[in-house]
């Protein structure tokens, strides 16, 4: 090791090959963990896969020798919700060991058969959850579930609810089915950022600004004077930065900040022209978590789009990155991804790339409300209330129909200063509803996330008229009424839920507080 250089150990010394993940397309297993971003190069082995948000689908869990690391499952609930079926099942054996070990499970559903089997490891040494997961497809019921029980014995149950943990019990008929527990939205961990070009960074020679123009694909470069890493991959860097001159941003990041006299040697040296920034705790944050031991060389590649596509760490070589680069070339830019990228930083707390990515999708749509109600939606959880309520008030234009567009307008107003019109904007949404329950849902659901508890309290009784049964709509008017105080109307809602879905543990539970 050359002195002064601190290079954190990461791995064992074969561990320096990417993660693999395998697609089943159709009985093919095609290699898939670059598209689904799962390639990292943590060096680990054992990876188990659990719901641990309890949102109904798997999430994946790794340890390795950088330590846990958690995947959320991000895909889209709302999508194709009647697609997106599940069972879990949870036994409990009564004449053997309790876990029910061994035990094997037939679940039917749909016309398929599917087979699983309680276990305690899997894997490279992992422990995974007792609980068995189906995912049904689009069966709505599970028509069939039969268990072969260690003990010998085989039992049946038919006509189950999915969607619900089935607690099996050998020996009982009754099978209790109850709602998955769930992390409450306020709870869930806000993540602080994911890498973008969009962060604001010093300069190096002053001033601040994004590391890239967000029109073109992007490389951005970590990198220090007394990094002998870098030393070798910085010429293929200026070289690959000249030929895709013009076709591809490239910035580099020095994460030496106190003897700039080395970082000027290191630019003279090798003739590097393209933007220089320092590293500054926000882009530390951003690309690292603010981890202060970053490996170095760190190179970060861009779509387009301002995707992150491929992440190096340690020297990279010319011929490595202008394969990447030039694979970018050739993909064009689609809407879709335009959308992707947007929802993507949107659910991860980033508004500001979401706002971005959405004004591009607005400007291929110049006939769509969509991008502007969404650059709307995300203005208002920045706090800029002025960008929310022209971007609102522009997608109403479009749309005077939209209901959830109104309200959003209606709160943007109000929280700029105009009262007058925000109440209007705000009963105008209640009035475009109409008799649509899920409208009425989505509305009151909003409502209540604004603070708006009277408006919340008006769309979801609408909703409850329109229809009976829609017990989403009676929890949320409970917790309107819990919220304005008026706790008999509360309990009432809560009982009516119970009285619907009567296995509904989150309703069970509220309700507990308000009567003991």
């Amino acid at each position: 090791m050359l002195a002064g250089e601190r290079r954190a150990f990461r791995g064992s010394f074969s561990g320096y090959e990417r993660d693999r993940l395998f697609y089943n397309a159709g009985g093919v297993l095609v290699p898939a963990a670059y598209v689904f971003g799962l390639d990292g190069d943590h060096d680990g082995r054992a990876a188990a896969p659990v719901d641990i948000d309890g949102d109904g689908d798997l999430d994946l869990t790794l340890l390795t020798l950088q330590g846990l690391r958690l995947f959320e499952n991000t895909s889209d609930a709302q999508a194709l919700p009647e697609e997106r079926h599940f069972a879990r099942v949870r036994l409990t054996a009564t004449r053997s060991a309790a876990p029910a070990l061994g035990a094997v499970v037939t679940l039917d559903a749909g016309g398929v058969t599917r087979r699983d089997y309680v276990r305690i490891t899997e894997g490279f040494q992992t422990q995974v959850p007792l609980d068995l997961h189906f995912g049904l497809g689009g069966a709505a019921r599970v028509e069939r579930l039969t268990v072969d029980w260690p003990s010998g014995a085989r039992e049946t149950w038919t006509d189950l609810p999915a969607e619900r943990l089935l607690r099996v019990v050998e020996g009982r008929r009754d099978v209790e089915a109850e709602e998955l527990a769930r992390w409450p939205d306020g709870t869930r961990p806000r993540p602080a950022g994911a890498p973008t070009t969009a962060v604001d960074t010093p300069r190096l020679e002053g001033g601040a600004g994004p590391l890239a123009s967000g029109e073109r694909p992007a490389v951005v470069n970590f990198w220090a004077p007394w990094c002998a890493p870098c030393n070798e991959e910085l010429p293929q860097l200026v070289a690959l930065a000249g030929r895709y001159d013009g076709e591809v941003d490239f910035a580099g990041v020095s994460v030496e900040v106190a003897d700039l006299d080395s970082v000027h040697g290191m630019l003279r040296e090798f003739d590097i022209a393209y933007p220089q920034f320092l590293a500054a705790p926000p882009v530390m944050e951003r690309f690292f978590a603010g981890d202060d031991a970053a490996a170095l060389p760190s190179t970060y590649v861009f779509d387009a789009q301002g995707r992150l596509r491929r992440q190096f760490r340690g020297a990279i070589t010319e011929a490595d990155l202008d394969v990447l680069l030039q694979s970018l070339r050739d993909e064009g830019l689609f809407e879709a991804d335009l959308e992707l990228a947007a929802r993507a930083a949107a659910r991860s707390g980033d508004f500001e790339q979401a706002i971005a990515q959405y004004r591009r999708l607005a400007e291929r749509r110049p006939g769509s409300a969509q991008p502007l109600y969404e650059i709307g939606v995300a203005a208002l959880e920045l706090g800029d209330f002025e960008q929310a309520r022209d971007a609102l008030r522009q997608a109403v234009e479009r749309a005077p129909a939209n209901a959830l567009a109104q309200f959003h307008l209606g709160v943007a107003r109000l929280r700029s200063g105009q009262p007058g019109e925000g109440f209007a904007s705000l009963q105008a949404s209640l009035a475009l509803a109409g008799r649509d329950t899920a409208v009425l849902t989505r509305l009151g659901d909003a409502a209540a996330a604004a603070g708006q508890f009277w408006l919340a309290v008006d769309a979801l009784s609408l909703a409850v008229e329109a229809d009976p049964t829609a017990a989403a709509a009676w929890i949320g008017k409970a917790r309107a009424h819990r919220a304005r105080r008026e706790l008999d109307r509360a309990a009432a809602a809560y009982q009516q839920v119970l009285a619907l879905d009567p296995a509904n543990a989150a309703a069970r539970r509220e309700l507990s507080v308000l009567v003991p």
